[in-house]
């Protein structure tokens, strides 16, 4: 999950926020057409069609149809200084237009939508943008024009940019060979689970996501961000998106990406870390867990959910509130043209774990320093003071082994002991956790515990076998309501490598 950074508005005649690729949509259709009325030959339209005369007539077509557009891209042009508009360049003759003078700010089809020049070598540079026009590539000036032109409408309208991930967050999916017998009988009294039967897959929609949707819309433009393909991006918007309300043509896929494998895209963000929100992953499936090494059982397999009330959705959901609510505060004496929602997020990071002093014992490997561990930066991130040497001042201590020598000052001196995972909790609910929640044991009382939990599994089934009819229903809603407590723990205790 991501919000992009925002930019200085200014004012405009434009109302609506139209997203960056319709904005592109326009521009593209003023080119087009009006190049082709310039040159008065249809073989040079940037669709590159077999039936060029008939692409014109549709893109007159459509530039007619989109008129209310077209006083929008010329304001934007002539706050440029220069119009660009096809047909109306600076000498007042369309020679220029087709001459050197041209930026070409864009390519379609390997052709210039301004001029109509054939790509070469030297205009190789810049970004393709296939998933708003195949073929597509702007330059980097263009891009920045564009991007800033768009997000001066969303702040006009008090919207910032959400960029959401889709698997693990928004929704879990597994392939029908490895569903588990389990998993066959699952029962769905939600309607949340659905098959996608041209794709061998099935998918779980996770609570509270449609409320998430709906409200986030308020207050942001959405996009689908995911590394999977095109098909099955597009298969779970309609799931998740059945009206085409939330996210319309802003799916982004793999094939989107600007660098292969790699999670960056220049219509929607610079790479800034800064605006990245971190959510516990949402293993419903066994396969998932499996995949991501969780020596844990699934949510299936223990045949319960998140809960929506304060479940990973509804507890982002009050963070972006809250995030979305700073930087629009009207009583904030700062222009809204000067505010960096990157700045926003650090300051309610640094709510989290305010007043807090932390000591760690044997966390790190001994050679390393401390100030270098991830750990260590997070607490810091999230407000929290780390230090190394004891004192009165110190709140917490955090170990593995209750053994250790800061361990025991810890008890003697009554400060709070506990164990990594309590950072990483409170980093992922955006609130300091229940101490008491995260104990640290030692090597022996974990064996112990994990003996124990192996006898009692064993003993409930012996149980079972011995019980009076009748009495099985009960026995079956009180082992419901252990697994629905262990759960309930463990969504609040993800380890760093699930973020």
């Amino acid at each position: 999950m991501n919000l992009a950074e925002s930019p200085s508005p200014s004012p405009s005649s434009s109302s609506g926020s139209d997203d960056f690729a319709a904005l592109l949509d326009s521009e593209l259709e003023l080119a087009s057409a009006g190049y082709s009325a310039t040159l008065g030959d249809a073989s040079v339209s940037p669709t590159g069609g077999d039936d060029d005369e008939e692409q014109v007539k549709a893109e007159v077509e459509a530039l007619e149809e989109n008129s209310t557009k077209r006083p929008r891209v010329e304001e934007l042009h002539q706050d440029q200084a220069t119009s660009v508009t096809p047909g109306k360049d600076t000498a007042g003759s369309s020679k220029d237009v087709q001459g050197e003078l041209c930026p070409h700010l864009g390519f379609v089809g390997g052709l210039c939508f301004t001029c109509g020049k054939p790509q070469d070598e030297e205009d190789v540079s810049g970004v393709a943008f296939d998933y708003i026009h195949k073929g597509l590539r702007l330059s980097t000036s263009e891009i920045d024009r564009l991007r800033g032109a768009d997000l001066k409408n969303l702040l006009r309208e008090r919207k910032l940019r959400l960029i959401l991930d889709l698997d693990h967050t928004l929704i879990n999916s597994t392939r029908l060979q490895d569903i588990t017998p389990a998993e066959n009988k699952l029962d769905d009294p939600n309607r949340s689970i659905f098959t996608l039967e041209s794709m061998h897959m099935l998918t779980k929609l996770r609570p509270f996501v449609n409320k998430f949707l709906e409200e986030a819309s308020d207050m942001f433009e959405m996009y689908i961000y995911t590394m999977a393909d095109k098909a099955y991006a597009i298969e779970i918007a309609k799931l998740l998106d059945p009206g085409n309300i939330y996210f319309s043509s802003k799916i982004i896929s793999n094939t989107d990406c600007t660098q292969q494998h790699q999670k960056g895209l220049d219509v929607v963000w610079k790479k800034h870390k800064e605006n990245l929100i971190l959510m516990e992953r949402y293993h419903y499936f066994g396969s998932s867990c499996k995949q991501f090494g969780r020596g844990v059982k699934s949510l299936s397999e223990l045949m319960q959910d998140e809960r929506e009330s304060d479940g990973a959705l509804a507890t982002i959901l009050h963070v972006l509130k809250r995030i979305h609510a700073i930087f629009f505060d009207s009583a904030i004496e700062t222009d809204l043209s000067s505010r960096d929602v990157r700045q926003v997020i650090k300051a309610v990071r640094k709510h989290v774990l305010q007043g807090c002093k932390l000591v760690f014992s044997r966390v790190f490997p001994r050679n390393a320093r401390p100030q270098d561990q991830f750990i260590w930066k997070m607490a810091e991130q999230l407000g929290a003071i780390c230090c190394t040497d004891l004192d009165s001042t110190v709140t917490h201590v955090v170990a593995l082994d209750p053994g250790t020598d800061k361990a025991h000052w810890a008890a003697v001196n009554k400060k709070f002991l506990v164990h990594p995972r309590w950072i990483e909790a409170a980093n992922f609910r955006w609130c300091r956790q229940p101490e008491e929640d995260f104990p640290v044991r030692s090597p022996e009382g974990k064996v112990k515990d994990k003996e124990n939990s192996v006898a009692g599994e064993k003993k409930m089934d012996q149980d079972k076998q011995n019980v009076v009819p009748g009495q099985e229903k009960k026995e079956e809603t009180v082992h419901g309501q252990e697994k629905e407590e262990e759960n309930a723990l463990a969504t609040t205790t993800t380890c760093p490598t699930d973020s």
